[in-house]
């Protein structure tokens, strides 16, 4: 199914999220985070991956925290605990 513009269907507003793909080998997920924004700590089932597609966030994992910027990926294994915060406002595409 083609989805056109697909980035920019989430405007910033806080934390939005759109799940793009959905089917038997996995989920893509868009995540908006306005400035600010906080994506609370929790664990992902699944390994999986964030690719940043614009802006800045600080990624907190098992304690670390790194600082990543549109281009950016990071890939991770089930369970870790992680969490997203908007440095300034970004998009991410959560992959698992």
């Amino acid at each position: 199914m083609l989805q056109k513009d697909a980035i920019n269907s989430l405007k910033f507003d806080g934390l939005k999220t759109n799940l793009l793909v959905n089917n038997e080998t996995g989920k893509i997920i868009l995540i908006s985070l306005e400035k600010g924004a906080v994506l609370a700590k929790h664990v992902s089932e699944t390994d999986a991956s964030i690719t940043i597609i614009e802006g800045e966030i600080t990624f907190e994992i098992n304690g670390e925290k790194y600082t990543m910027q549109q281009g950016d990926v990071f890939d991770f294994k089930k369970n870790e605990v992680h969490e997203l915060v908007g440095i300034v406002n970004a998009k991410v595409l959560l992959c698992k």
